[in-house]
């Protein structure tokens, strides 16, 4: 069964609960005869480009979309038994004694980690508008305090498709047994995104009526053809291949700070990239659990495809990979000039402060950059760099440029580079020519004790909507991978300390590599070879975290200065 599109799909960014990078996500589809993949990451976009790069090199149309924790349309009031009390609906957003048991995880210090939201998976459908709801929807998601958490006012999205499933409001009713409630819960959703709405069934081979069980399943179609709601089928993928689900229990207890506990509920090993034919025998189980015919597993199928047909959004023309956009140009001194006329009156004005109007080899140069510069469009990028520069300055912090940057004699006229190109014989081409498409590279240098100031100054002048600080994810590394492992399979803590600080800051995945090979490792290595294949499972685990984020930081001097179109191609 050939085309099965999964919609619910995530990647390494989705912290410490994905397993598998994004390339790899693309290169199995392709393997396993898909047309079209969704990374539906939770809390982020993060993964977006490196998705859809990689999807075009493996013949994949991408789709995009995000996994949200929702907050509540409106408090809950009473238990809806006659009491005060936490009723069956409190439990299952973990207010109750039954919800904080299955929800909240402790940790120590007597603290929890609170995964009791109802979480709701976003695709974008249409185009640009769908990719700038999604935008909207994680901007607003971050805005508060705490963990992301999309307040209910804002989430809206005429772009936007919408999957409740297992961990919605109305999946968690169905798991209760309160069709009525979920029936309840669904209205605000249908006000909202009417036929843009659909309900998602999960299989994980899961035993009772919880998440990734048939019962549940069956129930969400059922519940979805009495409601006239389109039901869709979805693995809720965490990793790419089969056996890769100790890897998601480690990730888990590494997020609720907690021991793999092997007498508890651990990854199902379904949770996998399957193919069509895997697929349709999924969908053939839950229609039948749920009463319907056999053969109504094709139109389940038919209702995914048509879904993921209607997500219609490309990387170039929608998300604006490949393309520039750079602040306005009467932002930068261009009043109602273009920016190259601009640019050009501003280089003729300071060969003249300069002295050099009387040398035509500085002439000469300054039209041939000029005429580079307009080749590319880039006018309102050296504009844009001179104007930053210029505030600096005024700050009295000290700036200088650096790099290829300094070969420009156009950057040395605007202010922005010291050096006299023409006068040291630096080459303008290391910089910038009509044969180099990418956008060049003028970096700047300023007092790192006044950084702040710089950022304050820069959002200032341009706005928060077209600024933003860059941020960069934290990656698994060796010592990272062990203590996190380590600490999942229960082992001593100084035993942890010390199998980690015993490593060189290597990449995860040469672990036993350097086991082997490094002299100063030796001892370590014995050691391990005295336990067999308890070290093996976790020299293996440690090797599968290599190089997936697990954690987020600002990027300490990276600055995103765009155009008032920035909000709505990138969330913040």
């Amino acid at each position: 069964m050939p085309g099965f599109t999964h919609l619910h799909t995530v990647s390494g960014f989705s912290l410490r609960y994905g397993a598998t990078h994004p390339e790899r996500l693309a290169e199995r589809a392709s393997e396993r005869g898909m047309d079209a993949l969704a990374l539906t990451d939770r809390d982020t976009l993060a993964g977006t480009v490196r998705f859809a790069k990689a999807c075009a090199q493996a013949g994949v149309r991408p789709l995009f979309g995000v996994d949200l924790a929702v907050a509540d349309p409106e408090p809950v009031r009473g238990n809806g038994f006659g009491g005060n009390g936490p009723g069956p609906d409190a439990q299952m957003r973990g207010e109750g004694p039954a919800g904080r048991e299955r929800r909240r995880t402790p940790v120590r210090g007597g603290a929890f980690i609170d995964e009791s939201t109802p979480r709701v998976t976003f695709l974008a459908r249409d185009g640009a508008r769908g990719w700038a709801d999604l935008c909207r929807l994680v901007t607003a998601a971050h805005a508060g305090e705490g963990a992301p958490l999309l307040p209910w006012a804002g989430n809206t999205g005429d772009g936007l498709t919408v999957l409740l499933g297992p961990g919605s409001d109305v999946g968690r009713a169905l798991t209760a047994g309160r069709p009525d409630r979920a029936a309840r819960l669904l209205v605000p959703w249908r006000e909202i995104y009417g036929d843009a709405l659909r309900l998602e069934a999960v299989w994980h081979g899961r035993q009772g009526t919880g998440p990734g069980s048939l019962r549940l399943a069956a129930r969400t179609v059922g519940f979805a053809a009495e409601q006239r709601v389109r039901p869709v089928l979805s693995n809720a993928v965490r990793y790419a291949d089969a056996g890769a689900g100790p890897v998601a229990d480690v990730l888990d207890a590494a997020r609720r700070l907690v021991p793999v506990d092997p007498t508890g509920e651990l990854d199902s090993g379904e949770a996998w990239l399957k193919d069509g034919d895997v697929m349709l025998q999924v969908a053939e189980r839950i229609v039948e659990a749920a009463g319907f015919r056999r053969d109504t597993a094709h139109r389940l199928l038919e209702q995914t495809r048509a879904t993921a047909a209607e997500c219609l959004v490309d990387p170039e023309d929608d998300l604006g990979i490949g393309t520039v956009h750079f602040p306005e140009p009467h932002l930068v001194g261009a009043g109602r000039r273009t920016a190259q006329r601009a640019l050009a009156s501003r280089a003729a004005a300071s060969m003249v402060r300069l002295g050099y109007d009387t040398r035509r080899a500085y002439w000469e140069r300054t039209h041939r950059e000029l005429d580079i510069i307009a080749h590319h469009g880039f006018a309102s990028y050296f504009l844009t760099v001179a104007q930053v520069v210029d505030d600096v300055r005024k700050m009295g912090i000290r700036v200088a440029a650096r790099g290829s940057g300094a070969g420009s004699l156009v950057n040395h006229l605007l202010g922005i580079a010291h050096a006299d190109p023409v006068e040291h014989g630096l080459l303008m081409e290391r910089f910038l020519s009509k044969r180099r498409q990418v956008l060049p590279d003028i970096d700047i240098d300023v007092e790192s004790a006044r950084r702040l100031e710089v950022y304050r100054a820069i959002i200032g002048r341009f706005g928060t909507e077209r600024v933003a600080t860059v941020a960069m994810p934290e990656t698994y590394r060796v010592r990272h991978a062990i203590r996190d492992v380590g600490a999942a399979l229960s082992m001593d803590p100084a035993d942890i300390d010390r199998i980690a600080k015993s490593f060189p800051h290597i990449r995860a995945r040469d672990a036993r590599a350097a086991l082997a090979e490094l002299p100063e490792l030796k001892s370590l290595a014995k050691e391990f070879q005295q336990e067999g294949t308890k070290s093996g499972k976790l020299w293996e685990l440690v090797e599968a975290l290599d190089a997936l984020p697990r954690g987020i930081a600002m990027h300490p001097c990276g600055v995103l200065l765009s155009d008032a179109t920035l909000l709505s191609r990138t969330p913040v």
